[in-house]
């Protein structure tokens, strides 16, 4: 769930008007700082989902590491060392949202649970298209979930933390 001032304009995006994920990318960075918020609509035969990605001004944004599922075309990472191929999707989105074994590498119960999006700027558009809907089909299929969120960015996983002794 993205919380938003009253007062700021939403802006609809159609996902298939646009290029590539760049675009996605360009967008955002031309709206965090006004007084607009992105609405990214994907349509399929059937159905329209529209996906309202997190936007942060500046950078500040506070959160752990684990609180960020790092999801691409073919993989995906949970806090830094744990890598999984892309077909693990299921699996991970659970462990993700609920932490049944309660593993310090996702996120505990009374924290953020995001989902950072990062299609290669190479990769055209249909290829996020297609990651984004499967990633709601997973999420669809999923009953009684706690709040999460969506970010869409190209900076990827921040650098692990030097720690000096």
């Amino acid at each position: 769930m993205t919380f938003r001032l009253v007062d700021n304009e939403l802006i609809e995006y159609d996902i298939d008007t646009l290029k590539n994920f760049n675009q996605i990318i360009k967008i955002l960075d031309k709206t965090d700082c006004s007084r607009e918020y992105a609405m990214f609509k994907v349509e399929t035969k059937d159905k329209i989902y529209k996906i309202q990605p997190l936007q942060f001004c500046e950078s500040i944004f506070d959160y752990k590491l684990r609180e960020i599922l790092y999801v691409n075309t073919d993989s995906i990472t949970v806090n830094y060392e744990l890598k999984f191929p892309i077909d693990s999707l299921k699996i991970v989105l659970k462990n993700h949202l609920f932490n049944p074994n309660d593993d310090r590498n996702y996120s505990l119960a009374d924290e953020k649970k995001l989902i950072s999006i990062n299609v290669d700027s190479t990769k055209n558009i249909n290829e996020t298209k297609k990651l984004l809907l499967n990633i709601i089909t997973e999420l669809n299929m999923i009953e009684d979930k706690p709040n999460y969120g969506f970010m869409f960015e190209d900076r990827g996983i921040l650098p692990k933390p030097i720690i000096l002794e």
